[in-house]
């Protein structure tokens, strides 16, 4: 029997999911988050807020992050990131330098440290292009098994997260003015589980945030990919039925590039 604080959650997971099918269905909206999030008094001036680099104008990839960004999961080892270099390459019909710096298991925390290196930052200074995922970790480590969440420690992961991202995009604007920053939102990969009542207004609520944080910085690009999972885990997860699988990958990357045409 389910308790009423139980369907409580889920009517409230509903609601939240019915909220961002109306995001979701604003693609072109989520692409451009400075359209979305609400206006605030330390957000660029609207001689900042430029459209993001086109693709044909892409030379040099630097892609950060976790195991997402490394491709765990895809049995061609690409991920998301190696395909979309494949498809700008295909795109402009000659070789593009691409750096993947993405460590497997890696929190935003770390991700902050990695970026203080001095190659790091070179590397950043001469990207046209940024590719990056963070959060997974942050937010899925604080569990008690694999569909058993603590919701404190959720709360407090998600707060931290908050804070190493807009660090994130801020160190990397302090480096690189004009690089097109593409960051890709979280999917959960307990929707078909009896975690999903802890999870589903977390991910979406954090997917949000993201977007706001994003549309106070130019040329940052936030990719929805929650829906690509919705009701698709067993076609588009891995066997770990944590990260993608090649198909869920692949459907990550067709947007990242929609986006960046």
């Amino acid at each position: 029997m389910r308790t009423s604080g139980q369907l409580l959650w889920r009517t409230t997971g509903l609601l939240s999911f019915l909220s961002f099918l109306l995001f979701a269905t604003g693609f072109v909206l989520a692409m451009n988050p400075q359209q979305i999030a609400p206006a605030k008094t330390s957000s660029p001036a609207p001689s900042e807020q430029t459209a993001p680099l086109p693709a044909q104008g892409v030379q040099k990839v630097v892609a950060l992050g976790d195991s997402l960004t490394r491709g765990a999961g895809d049995a061609n080892g690409q991920g998301y990131a190696g395909l979309v270099r494949q498809a700008l390459e295909k795109k402009l019909g000659k070789p593009i330098t691409f750096s993947n710096l993405a460590i497997n298991g890696q929190e935003s925390t770390d991700l902050v440290k990695q970026m203080s290196q001095s190659q790091v930052k070179t590397l950043l200074s001469e990207a046209d292009l940024v590719l990056f995922t963070i959060g997974g970790n942050d937010m899925f480590r604080q569990t008690g098994g694999l569909y058993t969440i603590d919701k404190e420690k959720l709360a407090a992961a998600t707060k931290e997260l908050t804070a190493n991202y807009e660090e994130i995009i801020r160190q990397i604007r302090a480096v690189n003015k004009q690089a097109t920053i593409v960051y890709t939102t979280l999917y959960n990969p307990f929707g078909d589980t009896e975690a999903s009542v802890d999870t589903i207004q977390p991910v979406l609520d954090w997917n949000y945030t993201a977007s706001e944080i994003a549309s106070k910085y130019p040329h940052v690009i936030v990719v929805p990919t929650y829906d690509l999972f919705v009701n698709k885990e067993k076609s588009y997860l891995y066997t770990d039925h944590f990260h993608p699988n090649t198909a869920g990958y692949q459907r990550i990357a067709e947007r990242v590039i929609q986006a960046l045409e």
